[in-house]
């Protein structure tokens, strides 16, 4: 890449990093960068309501598991809310919002920044290794769960009544 394009893109991701910081508010259509400062922004995002962040990756073929079964709980419980974070790098961006488009959770979506990789999912759980999918259930006043793998219908249903989302 040349010198020339280096700058460009570094502009555009200037400009796409302001734009989505500033668009519209929490819960604006956006993916927003994250990086280990985030976390508490993440959260507050949600105004102390209950809801599900689910840290996925264009290349988890289980993730998409995952958002099937979030795809049908949304139909069940309308006021579910969730909040995805895509574990890829912001050049994967077009990719990250593709998928999220099709899947319908555009709303509340951030991406992994340029941070080493260890230092962001340090950010979001010091005892998470990486493993995917991975999906925080968070309580209104914060407290969370968090679960590694693939969520069956029956345990979707028991961490969903845990964190006051579903009956």
């Amino acid at each position: 890449m040349t010198p020339r394009r280096r700058l460009l893109a570094a502009a555009a991701l200037v400009l796409i990093g302001a734009g989505s910081a500033n668009a519209g508010g929490p819960h604006a259509d956006r993916v927003a960068v994250f990086d280990s400062g985030s976390a508490a922004q993440l959260a507050a995002s949600q105004q102390g309501k209950p809801f599900v962040l689910v840290v996925w990756s264009l290349d988890c073929i289980y993730c998409k598991r995952n958002f099937e079964a979030i795809g049908k709980l949304q139909a069940r419980y309308p006021a579910l809310r969730v909040v995805t974070l895509a574990m890829d790098n912001p050049e994967a961006m077009p990719q990250v919002r593709q998928l999220l488009q099709r899947v319908s959770l555009t709303r509340n979506a951030w991406v992994f920044g340029r941070e080493p990789q260890e230092r962001l999912r340090y950010a979001v759980d010091p005892d998470w290794m990486g493993e995917m999918p991975r999906t925080y259930f968070y309580r209104a006043d914060g407290q969370r769960q968090g679960v590694s793998g693939v969520i069956s219908s029956e345990d979707w249903s028991r961490h969903l009544r845990w964190a006051g989302i579903a009956g």
